[in-house]
C-alpha cells in the first residue's frame, strides 16, 4: 500500500538521513556473448556504503521456496572497479558475499558472470531464442540498503523481441524498481515472439503471456476462466483487489514439469506444452493458476512476521507455512468449485482422495503441520529419509479444510475460513506488519470460540490424526472411513520393489511394518518366500496366504544371506485408510 511505502521512506530518512533516500539508484546492466553460452554478464554500479568497504551479496534462497539454494554457486569472474575504471581490492568473506574496498571518491562498479542453464519457475536461463531471468538468482544486493531504488538495463536484448515482466518499464531495455524487493520479485521473459493476451477483469488489467508451442486456436476461453477465478478470490478477500495490473507468465517445455512461483504482481509458470495443445487442454493450467493468484493476498501481502520484511542471507523460520501454502492449496480447488469450473461431485472426490493420501503418509504421524513448516529448510537434506518427507502443502490443506469446518460448526455458519482470512488481512497486512507465530490461533479463537484452542493444540501444533466424524458432526457432510489391506508385497510393508537379477530390490519400506520388524532394509534384495523364489510366486499367492500363515523370508544384503520368519495375519498386515466425504446439501461450501 502507498502509505506503507511512504512510511518506510520516512523511517529511512529518520534513521540514515536525506542523503540515503535521495541517493542515485543501484544500477544493474545485463549483457551476454553472441551466441550466448548460458552465461549472463552482470555489472552493478552503486555508491559506496559508509566506512571502509562495501559488501555485495547474492541471495541464498528466494521467497516461495523455503530451502537454501545458494545461487552464488553459479557466479564466476568477480571483479571490482572505481568510477574511473581502476581496479579495487576485494575478497570473498562468505559463500555469497564479496567485500570491496571503497574508492577515495565516486562510485563502485562490480562485474561477474552467472551460469544460467536451469529451467524451472524460480530459475534463470539464457539461450539464443530465450532470455528468462529471475533477478533473485543473479542480481546482488548491498546489505542494509535493500530499500534503495534500482534500475535494470538488459543491454544485449535484441530489438523487436517481446518482453513480459511486471517491472515498470522505461524503454525496451530499461526497467525500474522502487527497491531491491520489487526488483527481485519480478521475473523477466523475453523472446522473438510471445503469445500475449491483455484484457480487463474486475477492474484489473490482466496480461497473459505464453512462450513455447501453443496449439490452442484461441486464448479467450482460458482467459475467461482466469477472470472467473479472480472474481471468486476477490470476493473471498472482501471484494478488494490490492493491485491494478497482473501478469500470468507461462513458459512451455517439451517435457513433464509443473512448477510455479508467486509474485506480488505476477506469477511464473513452467508447464508441459501438451497442456496448451487445445482450448480444452488449457483447462489443466487453471488449478495451478488459481493457486498462484491466491498468493496475491496470502503470503505476498499477508505473511508471517518472520518474512516481514524479507531477508535473503539465511533461513527465515516460521511455523506458518501450513497457512501460506497449505491453506492456499485448500482454496485452489475451492476456487474452481465456486467458479463453476469444477463440479461439486468432482470437488468432493478430489478432496476425499487428498485427505486419504495424507492419512496414509507416515510423515504426518511423526511431524505436526507447524513442524513441517519449520522443517521446509531440511527438505534437501541427504540425512532425511524418504518417510520423513511430509509436505506442509498437504498438511496445511487438511488443516485448512478442517479449520473451515470447525469455524462453521462452532458459529453455526456465521464465521468461515473466509472470515478468518479477511480478519487477519485487516489486522496485520493493512496495519503494515506480519502475522506472529500464534496470530492465526488467537484470531481463530477470537472469531470462533474456545473450541478452536483445542483444535490448534491437536491438529496444528500437534500431530493427532483427525477424527472426522467428531470434527464434522453437525455439518451437512457424511463421513465414511474404510481400511483396506495392501495387496501383494505391500501387505508386509514393501511399498516399492523392482526386479533385479533373481530377486526384488527393496526401494521403500513402510515404517512399523512386518518387513521392517523382520529386519529388511532399503537396498536389500528379496530372494525367497518359504522355499519358493520370489520370481516364481503365483499371481494369487498373497490373497491365499493372508490367513495367519508363518512365512520364512530370505534376502541378501551386500551379498550376505539373511532370513526371518514372520507371522502374516490381517491384523499385522499393512493397510490403507480411505476417507469419503459426501455433502447432504447441494450448495455446501458455495457460499462466500
Amino acid at each position: 500500500m502507498k502509505w506503507i511505502a511512504l512510511l518506510q521512506r520516512w523511517l529511512l530518512w529518520s534513521a540514515y538521513g536525506l542523503d540515503l533516500v535521495m541517493a542515485a539508484p543501484v544500477r544493474y546492466r545485463l549483457t551476454w556473448d553472441t551466441p550466448p553460452r548460458y552465461t549472463y554478464h552482470v555489472e552493478v554500479e552503486a555508491s559506496p556504503s559508509k566506512g571502509k568497504h562495501t559488501d555485495f551479496s547474492l541471495p541464498a534462497w528466494r521467497p516461495g521456496r523455503y530451502i537454501l539454494q545458494n545461487y552464488a554457486g553459479a557466479v564466476s569472474h568477480f571483479s571490482a572497479y572505481d568510477g574511473e575504471g581502476k581496479p579495487l581490492p576485494w575478497r570473498k568473506v562468505t559463500k555469497d558475499t564479496w567485500r570491496v574496498q571503497n574508492p577515495s571518491r565516486g562510485s563502485i562498479r562490480v562485474q561477474y558472470r552467472f551460469y544460467a542453464k536451469q529451467i524451472d519457475a524460480g530459475s534463470s536461463y539464457l539461450s539464443e531464442g530465450l532470455v528468462y531471468l529471475n533477478p533473485v538468482n543473479l542480481l546482488v544486493y548491498i546489505p542494509g540498503r535493500l530499500e534503495e531504488p534500482c534500475e535494470l538495463e538488459i543491454v544485449s536484448l535484441p530489438d523487436g523481441w517481446d518482453v513480459a515482466t511486471a517491472l515498470p518499464r522505461q524503454s525496451h531495455r530499461r526497467f525500474s524498481a522502487r527497491d531491491y524487493h520489487q526488483l527481485v520479485d519480478c521475473p523477466v521473459l523475453a523472446a522473438p515472439h510471445l503469445l500475449s493476451y491483455t484484457t480487463s477483469c474486475e477492474e484489473l488489467t490482466l496480461h497473459v503471456h505464453f512462450w513455447g508451442r501453443v496449439g490452442a486456436k484461441s486464448l479467450a476461453p482460458f482467459v475467461e476462466d482466469l477472470c472467473k477465478i479472480i472474481r471468486v478470490q476477490k470476493a473471498i478477500w472482501g471484494n478488494k483487489l490490492p493491485l491494478s495490473e497482473y501478469h500470468f507468465m507461462y513458459l512451455l517445455v517439451p517435457f513433464q514439469l509443473r512448477h510455479a512461483v508467486e509474485h506480488e504482481t505476477s506469477a511464473m509458470f513452467v508447464l508441459p506444452e501438451e497442456g496448451a495443445a487445445s482450448e480444452e487442454a488449457l483447462k489443466s493450467f487453471l488449478g495451478i493458476s488459481a493457486h498462484e493468484f491466491f498468493h496475491v493476498w496470502n503470503v505476498k501481502r499477508l505473511r508471517p512476521a518472520a518474512l516481514w520484511p524479507y531477508r535473503y542471507d539465511k533461513e527465515c523460520y516460521t511455523s506458518l507455512h501450513w497457512l501460506t501454502e497449505g491453506v492456499t492449496d485448500y482454496y485452489t480447488t475451492l476456487t474452481l468449485l465456486r467458479a463453476g469450473i469444477l463440479s461439486p461431485e468432482e470437488y468432493w472426490k478430489r478432496l476425499s482422495t487428498e485427505l486419504s493420501q495424507i492419512e496414509n503418509g507416515f510423515a504426518y504421524q511423526l511431524f505436526s503441520p507447524a513442524e513441517l513448516s519449520v522443517d521446509s529448510w531440511l527438505a534437501n537434506s541427504s540425512y532425511r529419509p524418504s518417510h520423513f518427507q511430509g509436505s506442509f502443502y498437504a498438511a496445511g490443506k487438511r488443516v485448512g479444510f478442517l479449520l473451515d469446518m470447525v469455524l462453521r460448526r462452532e458459529t453455526k455458519g456465521k464465521v468461515t475460513l473466509d472470515s478468518l482470512l479477511r480478519y487477519l488481512y485487516s489486522q496485520y497486512y493493512e496495519k503494515g506488519k506480519g502475522i506472529p507465530e500464534d496470530g492465526v490461533e488467537k484470531a481463530a479463537v477470537r472469531l470462533g470460540g474456545a473450541a478452536l484452542r483445542s483444535f490448534f493444540a491437536r491438529y496444528v501444533w500437534g500431530k493427532e490424526s483427525p477424527i472426522y466424524e467428531e470434527l464434522l458432526d453437525g455439518l451437512p457432510l457424511r463421513v465414511h472411513r474404510e481400511r483396506h489391506i495392501l495387496r501383494e508385497w505391500g501387505c508386509i510393508g514393501l511399498s516399492r520393489v523392482r526386479s533385479e537379477g533373481e530377486g526384488l530390490r527393496v526401494e521403500e519400506i513402510l515404517p512399523g511394518s512386518l518387513a521392517e520388524r523382520a529386519g529388511i532394509e532399503i537396498g536389500d534384495i528379496l530372494l525367497t518366500v518359504g522355499e519358493q523364489s520370489v520370481r516364481d510366486l503365483p499371481p494369487d499367492y498373497w490373497e491365499k496366504t493372508l490367513l495367519g500363515a508363518r512365512l520364512l523370508l530370505g534376502w541378501s544384503r551386500e551379498g550376505f544371506p539373511m532370513e526371518k520368519e514372520i507371522l502374516l495375519t490381517p491384523e499385522a498386515a499393512s493397510y490403507r485408510v480411505e476417507v469419503h466425504l459426501t455433502p447432504t446439501e447441494p450448495g455446501f461450501l458455495l457460499d462466500f
